[in-house]
């Protein structure tokens, strides 16, 4: 871990800027120094000489006030701290919302801030600029009127002039007064109230033993009942950082934040809620940080992704570990993990790990040297323990607790060097899987990241074939739009596809309404270029939840509209392995099949498209969701294929499909249509065609998959043909000769 820095910018100004109208101060430029004097005390100071920065009368100039501020923000890591303290006036422009402030310096020219706004030092800027880019831990204490000019809302969350548009889990403050309030100086004290008050504790009055943290001194003013009362904001670290502590050594100084009982492990603990700004932070590190490396083609994967971790977490050094056996063997490791000189740690670890191996999520591991060690269990194989081991990371970062253990050990599991989009959402949904719910802030962020995420799919077309014993009758019936995270990629991206089951309905429609403009749009644009004559039908797969969305049909019909496609060629394919049943909270007027029929009839009328079941024979799978739903087709999972009793379960769907017309309500069968077929399936496709089952989907004529829409090969026909007329006792032998669709265009072997 990179040593602690602790900075200190520290402002007085007792004289206004040009033609401010307010009375000169008399004590804001000795306050200033008084608390640069206790910070840099030689006995109790937290702070070392040159990190103190004082700037008090005419020195005190809006431009190097901000770029020596900025300057800290941008080279601070999770480990340093900040402290901004300001005695002065503060000036509210009548033009302004009077929701921002300035702090009054030497040079502030009051009327020129109506051109340029940004030409003083506003809390807008402290806040966004300052604050919310310091990565450690920040404090910001403001004797001056209206420092409170803020909202407060159960003294919980502050919204303040914009400064505190956000709570930073990470930064406290302390104001001296309310919004609209004076803050006042005392001629008995030749201090400011605040600020008197504020010396005394870090003097010595507040604390246990001379060490006063930032809560303690906080605590201690607001005993002394001042009026108007200052106003507090405290975040998760102001109870723990220490602005004053008893004489010690620098060296030991920076070991007071060691946990107690060294030689102990401690389980993490789980305060979601406090760490939204750490959790974001991090993510940021990790995914979005230009600064945190280059893809190294040398390293491995496990060794970019154990330096990916080190760095986010301003870690000495990281390693994976196998802690199974007599001996502890380092999987993977980043530079300076020294595995000798970490062995009493890791031999602590690996007993706690062998006594309880999944009790806990991560631990942290202590001893009198004041190491540390951070131990996230990783997947693995049979018998083996396996520890991602994080050596002296940030404080700050370790205070989250369980959420940081959920956190890396998805990293770990993810891509986030290739594929940082994807991996950024499976560790958001790791944390709301794991937690059950994430903050407004980091719930936001996913809902965004979720889009860009499905926005980014391409859309691929493989066409369901109708067999046919004569070649010239094998044709392409239809095309199912399937999405790819690639064009070159064999197989659907099921984990992203899923992740919205995770996050509920919200996600889950909105994935459903991008895949289908993505699907339309593209299938508009590929039978436009297309040299099959005829639009064929086209089929989009749907969740039942998407279904139940009035948004969701919204956007089916202003697509289709949009792309110009008649709505008859579009079917719905709703998963089997979709439940039809209420959402949490709802309740339906029917039995579910009878409710979910009139949506589906009521739909189909007002669309004028068709719905069919997907993958049946999996999931939610029944005969009397299959036979009582107004659905067009039928599909089969390639699983039903692979059953003993195939065969008998294909003739039982075939009844149902017919059953309709059998009784005279239809005048044809729903077409049955058999997924994932190819080569390995044991049923041939003579005997799909003897039951009756005339339209196939699958991988066992070649590349057919791809972002174009192409005819089938004359010799592709005849070879299907004979398969049908079951001339043919060896499938493979007559298709590993190849063909395929004819025309160019990428196409993409595999099953959906």
């Amino acid at each position: 871990m990179a040593p602690s820095r602790r900075w200190a910018v520290v402002i007085g100004v007792n004289q206004c800027g040009y033609d401010v109208q307010l009375p000169a101060l008399r004590y804001a430029e000795s306050d200033a120094e008084a608390v640069c004097g206790v910070l840099l005390d030689e006995q109790i100071g937290t702070f070392d000489d040159g990190d103190v920065t004082l700037y008090t009368g005419a020195n005190a100039r809006w431009r190097d006030v901000k770029a020596r501020l900025r300057e800290l923000a941008l080279d601070s890591t999770p480990s340093d701290v900040l402290l901004v303290y300001f005695a002065g006036h503060t000036l509210v422009p009548e033009w302004s919302s009077q929701l921002d402030a300035y702090l009054v310096t030497a040079d502030l020219d009051a009327e020129a801030l109506r051109h340029e706004p940004d030409n003083g030092l506003r809390m807008t800027f402290l806040k966004r600029d300052v604050f919310d880019v310091f990565e450690g831990t920040s404090f910001l204490i403001l004797d001056c009127c209206h420092a409170g000019l803020y909202k407060d809302s159960h003294l919980r969350h502050v919204e303040a002039m914009q400064a505190y548009r956000k709570p930073v889990d990470r930064h406290s403050a302390l104001l001296a007064c309310p919004r609209g309030a004076p803050a006042r100086e005392s001629e008995e004290h030749r201090h400011g109230l605040l600020t008197h008050h504020l010396l005394r504790a870090l003097r010595g009055e507040a604390g246990d033993g001379g060490r006063v943290s930032f809560m303690q001194m906080v605590n201690f003013v607001m005993e002394q009942a001042l009026q108007p009362e200052p106003v507090p904001l405290l975040g998760t670290w102001g109870p723990t950082t220490a602005l004053v502590q008893p004489p010690v050594s620098r060296h030991d100084r920076r070991s007071l934040g060691a946990p107690a009982n060294p030689g102990a492990t401690r389980p993490c603990k789980n305060p979601l809620d406090d760490h939204a700004s750490s959790i974001t932070q991090m993510l940021g590190r990790v995914f979005r940080t230009d600064a945190r490396l280059g893809r190294r083609s040398h390293q491995s994967d496990s060794a970019e992704r154990v330096e990916i971790i080190r760095y986010a977490l301003d870690a000495g050094s990281v390693a994976v570990v196998d802690l199974s056996g007599e001996v502890i063997r380092v999987v993977s490791a980043t530079d300076r993990f020294n595995k000798e000189e970490l062995r009493p740690l890791l031999e602590l670890t690996a007993a706690d790990a062998a006594h309880s191996p999944n009790a806990i999520p991560g631990q942290i591991v202590t001893n009198d040297t004041g190491r540390r060690l951070l131990c996230v269990p990783l997947p693995h194989e049979e018998d083996r323990t396996v520890r991602l081991v994080v050596v002296d990371p940030a404080l700050a970062l370790l205070d989250m607790g369980e959420p940081l253990a959920v956190m890396l050990r998805s990293i770990w599991e993810s891509d986030p060097l290739d594929d940082p989009l994807q991996a950024e959402m499976q560790v958001l949904t790791a944390l709301r899987s794991t937690f059950g719910r994430l903050p407004m802030t980091l719930y936001q962020h996913a809902f965004s990241l979720y889009q860009k995420l499905i926005g980014s799919m391409t859309m691929v077309f493989q066409p369901v074939v109708e067999l046919d014993p004569r070649p010239s009758g094998v044709s392409i019936h239809s095309y199912e739009a399937l999405a790819r995270r690639r064009v070159d990629e064999a197989r659907a991206p099921v984990a992203a596809l899923q992740m919205a089951h995770e996050w509920g309905d919200r996600f889950i429609i909105e994935r459903d309404a991008l895949l289908l403009d993505n699907a339309i749009r593209s299938y508009a644009e590929a039978d436009a270029e297309s040299a099959v004559q005829g639009t064929r039908p086209l089929s989009v797969n749907v969740a039942v939840r998407s279904l139940l969305s009035d948004s969701y049909i919204s956007q089916v019909g202003n697509t289709l509209a949009e792309a110009n496609l008649t709505p008859r060629i579009v079917t719905l394919e709703i998963s089997e392995q979709d439940a039809i049943q209420p959402g949490p909270g709802e309740r339906w007027p029917q039995k579910p099949l009878a409710y979910f029929h009139r949506r589906l009839t009521s739909l189909a009328r007002e669309l004028r498209i068709n719905f069919a079941v997907d993958d049946f024979g999996v999931g939610y799978s029944s005969l009397a969701r299959m036979a009582e739903l107004p659905l067009t087709q039928i599909k089969v999972d390639r699983a039903v294929l692979h059953h003993p009793l195939a065969v008998r379960e294909l003739e039982l769907v075939v009844q149902v499909a017919r059953y309709a017309c059998d009784l005279g309500h239809a005048p044809s069968a729903r077409p049955v249509i058999v997924e994932g077929f190819d080569d390995e399936a044991p049923v041939t496709l003579k005997q799909l065609h003897d039951l009756g089952i005339h339209h196939v989907q699958g991988h066992f004529f070649g590349d057919i998959t791809s972002t174009s829409l192409r005819p089938l090969d004359p010799e592709l026909q005849a070879r299907i043909a004979t398969l049908v007329r079951g001339e043919v006792h060896d499938e493979r032998q007559a298709v590993a000769a190849g063909g395929g669709l004819r025309g160019g265009g990428p196409a993409v072997r595999g099953r959906p």
